[in-house]
């Protein structure tokens, strides 16, 4: 192997980018599945989102409108629950986010806040952990605020966040509850911190709900959308306004994901059927011209097996210095946070490379060295 290593090289180069591509694919496979197997917490089944648009309209008429379209929705039978929130709804691709310090300036996190009602507690279902949710009334100079258990774990991972304060843009919150997970852009999304305050129906500061969620009772047939738009075409005037399921929703987010997912997936399975071509075509050609060698070992007592094994050995080998080349390069990876993601992540990614590549390189090897192994000593003594 030594003395072909100006013939080797070549092929170790090959695994090796081979490692990292699958890598970097691995990675992000992973964390798509680990988000998926992840619960979202709340659900989504039979909830419809009523967006409105002022069209620049505003003062207290705004508050009055929200509030009539409200109780009109509340009067259809088929209606469950529902829960005005801003416009940063389940699955939507608008965001209201920043960074939210204890009180302090300490333990800076990244959190999306929402500002909702207390009845969104029951119709996005979600999951109370401890303390209680958002009630009328959680106004004032500190906001009573309930996180999820993402932004629990960031900012209070080894204490009690009940009556906690927090910072963000200069607005004090004390926290009074926390949810299970809370996910609001689905199954996809990464896991990150989330903060629920009280949307102001007063007009007096800009958290004025744009959005009003509604979850209609299980069975009921669509009867009361085209009703409910009719009575809000003759309270919102010439705002805009529509009406979508988060189910349809769910469907355009999880392409929107999954669509790179798919692109990035097709790119490397025909790079690694290219290099499984290419690996397959070298070591065929490589052991039809150590015909001789294999002759004359067959010729002192080897044996077909002990062909066998010396040619997948010499590939395995390869392929060992190769992968350590490309571990070396994928553990900068979390070191440098280059993809962002949990490091065992990462770990996970590396060791199933590995794996695949192993199984890549010995099933190239096989058939090639199956064939070698069946050479007569006289027919290779032959061929030269």
């Amino acid at each position: 192997m030594w003395h072909r290593r100006g013939k080797n090289f070549l092929l170790l180069v090959e695994i090796f980018f081979s490692f990292v591509v699958l890598f970097a694919a691995s990675t992000f496979i992973i964390e798509g599945l680990r988000n998926y197997l992840t619960p979202t917490g709340f659900d989504y089944k039979d909830v419809f989102v009523l967006s409105i648009e002022t069209n620049g309209e505003g003062g207290a008429s705004i508050i009055e409108k929200i509030k009539q379209i409200k109780r009109e929705a509340q009067l259809f039978p088929e209606v469950a629950s529902l829960s005005l929130s801003s416009n940063n709804t389940p699955y939507s691709f608008n965001g209201h986010n920043g960074t939210i310090r204890t009180e302090g300036d300490e333990k800076p996190a990244f959190s999306h806040y929402f500002f909702v009602e207390p009845s969104y507690l029951k119709t996005m279902d979600l999951e109370l952990q401890k303390g209680r949710f958002l009630k009328k009334g959680d106004m004032g100079k500190v906001l009573p605020a309930v996180i999820n258990d993402k932004l629990q774990s960031q900012l209070f991972p080894d204490e009690d966040p009940l009556g906690k304060r927090l910072n963000y843009a200069g607005q004090l919150f004390e926290v009074v509850g926390v949810v299970k997970h809370f996910r609001q852009a689905g199954e996809f999304m990464t896991p990150v911190g989330g903060l629920f305050h009280l949307a102001d129906l007063s007009g007096e500061t800009n958290n004025i709900p744009s959005r009003l969620l509604i979850k209609i009772k299980p069975g009921a047939g669509m009867a009361w959308q085209p009703q409910l738009m009719d009575k809000v075409a003759g309270i919102a005037g010439n705002w805009t306004f529509e009406i979508n399921s988060l189910a349809e929703t769910r469907a355009d987010r999880s392409k929107f994901t999954i669509i790179p997912v798919i692109a990035l997936s097709t790119v490397c399975g025909f790079l690694i059927f290219n290099v499984v071509l290419g690996l397959f075509g070298v070591l065929w050609h490589n052991i039809n011209k150590r015909y001789s060698e294999i002759g004359i070992r067959r010729a002192v007592g080897a044996t077909k097996g002990a062909v066998r094994f010396q040619m997948v050995g010499e590939v395995m080998v390869l392929a060992t210095f190769g992968i350590i080349l490309g571990f070396l390069l994928a553990v900068q990876f979390p070191i440098l946070g280059v993809f962002n993601v949990d490091g065992y992540i990462y770990l996970a990614a590396m060791l199933s490379s590995l794996i695949l590549i192993y199984m890549l390189v010995a099933f190239c090897a096989w058939y090639p060295s199956r064939q070698a192994s069946k050479i007569e000593p006289a027919e290779a003594l032959h061929y030269e």
